[in-house]
């Protein structure tokens, strides 16, 4: 299962392709105000985690990015889908720009 309920310009804009995220994952930091919501990530292991029982055993992706109007809200049991954009994901948290931010936003 894969729903797309987010990924574009705006929470309603017309969504995009997942590789249009990876590809601005690559090129533009995160917002690190979404570690405090889940980290970007969030795992459904129990019904307890969601409030739709179809999602147990998905990963749900969310967020938005700090220099540009692009969000992400992704939903998936698809492993190949999973790893590609933890791996993005992780990968913009390790960016300069990324941890510049972080650092301006937690140093209160």
């Amino acid at each position: 299962m894969l729903e797309i309920k987010s990924n574009g310009t705006d929470w309603n804009a017309p969504v995009q392709p997942i590789h249009t995220l990876i590809k601005k994952l690559e090129q533009k930091p995160l917002d690190p105000v979404y570690e405090g919501m889940g980290n970007f990530i969030i795992k459904y292991r129990n019904e307890n985690q969601t409030d739709n029982p179809r999602y147990v055993g998905c990963t749900h992706f969310l967020g938005h990015f700090a220099t540009i109007p692009y969000v992400f809200n992704v939903i998936t049991n698809e492993k190949v889908v999973i790893e590609e954009l933890t791996k993005a994901i992780r990968m913009n948290q390790e960016r300069i720009d990324y941890e510049q931010l972080r650092r301006n936003i937690f140093s209160y």
